[in-house]
């Protein structure tokens, strides 16, 4: 018994950090509160008050899928400034893996922490919330970004910007 917990552990670790999940349930708007910032020269971010177009990426350092994807959240962050990009660090209890992590790879944009999971409601990571100029969330899903042409796709499709 215990060599097939492990060895369905072990799939679930290989396979990622969740299955992919629309939201249609999730809230229209961001939770009311601040979360703190991940590197010393990030800033606070008070959710319920940001104002779109933005790009929110939920990740953790030990995701392998938010692993891959972070290059892609940078790439876009470079190439449209015109849209703010937001990295929430969800549930992540290594502050020093996560912004090792960060540096690793070149992250420039602001990165805040969740380390409860308590602020944004979420289940499986990675997750991309998509939020308008109203600072109404327009698309949430928990999906792995594997192309700035994807990501790209869906900021056209649901926050209505020319890219």
């Amino acid at each position: 018994m215990r060599r097939t917990f492990v060895a369905l552990l072990a799939l679930v670790l290989l396979a990622g950090c969740g299955g992919v999940t629309a939201s249609s349930d999730a809230p229209r708007t961001l939770p009311d509160a601040t979360l703190k910032p991940l590197r010393a020269d990030d800033r606070p971010v008070d959710l319920g008050a940001l104002r779109g177009p933005a790009v929110i990426n939920l990740w953790a350092n030990w995701c392998g899928p938010c692993r891959r994807e972070m290059p892609i959240y940078q790439q876009f962050h470079e190439l449209h400034p015109g849209v703010d990009v937001l990295g929430i660090d969800w549930r992540d209890p290594a502050r020093d893996r996560a912004v090792a992590f960060a540096r690793e790879t070149g992250v420039t944009y602001p990165l805040v922490v969740d380390t409860s999971g308590e602020v944004v409601q979420n289940k499986v990571l990675p997750r991309l919330i998509l939020v308008d100029a109203s600072g109404d969330v327009t698309y949430s899903e928990n999906l792995e970004i594997k192309s700035l042409a994807q990501l790209e796709k869906l900021v056209r499709a649901h926050l209505e910007v020319a890219l």
